[in-house]
């Protein structure tokens, strides 16, 4: 969906927002009409942010949704890395994360594979709902994802891994089986002065390695390195 077409529906859920206001004063009488203008409003948001999150980036570019991950909808491992050296090449500043859930092996040793499944499957849209419609989420095989993160590196990446780390720890996993619980392990590196986007890719996925041998549930680096 183009920017002007939300732009518009912005404008038309600010107007359906000021008649329930009018409704309102008006009278207690109308709450039929209230309520059918809520659920209209409702509708709309869900449209708004379905076509939000399914918007293709520019950097996937010559990837269409065929090519994607068809259990969590992410970008797969070569419309990722492809994505990451157009950031890379075009000079602009950015930040890579790595991660990967804790224990995913016993995951599904304990609780099946069509649970691990819809994990993975819900570690995606959490994902999504971490980022900035300028950013980029892939899942690279099996439980491991990573990020790209346009136009910050340093505490404000970290910022960005610590909110997707709580998500997933605060997500009530208990909705699929009351023992489950499920963390991640991240690491994130910049530019710096690495020759090319596979190097920074690498350095993150060293980063995230040192997260999970120092105790997993952690990014690395952390505020103190």
């Amino acid at each position: 969906m183009s920017t002007e077409k939300l732009r518009d529906e912005d404008i038309k859920l600010l107007q359906m927002l000021e008649q329930m206001r009018n409704q309102i004063a008006q009278s207690s009488s109308s709450l039929d009409s209230l309520k059918d203008i809520l659920e209209s409003v409702e509708r709309l948001v869900k449209e708004r942010n379905h076509s939000m999150i399914n918007a293709r980036s520019p950097l996937l570019e010559g990837f269409g949704i065929e090519t994607d991950d068809q259990l969590t909808g992410l970008p797969g491992k070569a419309a990722f890395e492809k994505a990451l050296e157009r950031v890379f090449a075009s000079g602009e500043v950015f930040t890579v994360v790595s991660f990967d859930l804790d224990g995913f092996k016993e995951i599904n040793e304990r609780f099946g594979y069509p649970t691990g499944d819809e994990v993975l499957r819900r570690i995606g849209q959490l994902a999504r709902k971490a980022l900035r419609a300028s950013d980029l989420a892939g899942r690279l095989g099996g439980e491991e994802f990573a990020l790209i993160l346009r136009g910050i590196t340093g505490d404000r990446a970290f910022g960005v891994c610590e909110r997707l780390r709580m998500a997933v720890q605060k997500y009530p996993w208990h909705q699929l089986h009351p023992e489950l619980k499920v963390t991640i392990s991240l690491g994130f590196a910049s530019r710096d002065d690495e020759a090319t986007a596979q190097a920074v890719l690498a350095r993150a996925d060293r980063f995230q390695a040192e997260a999970k041998s120092s105790g997993r549930n952690q990014t690395f680096p952390g505020m103190y390195y």
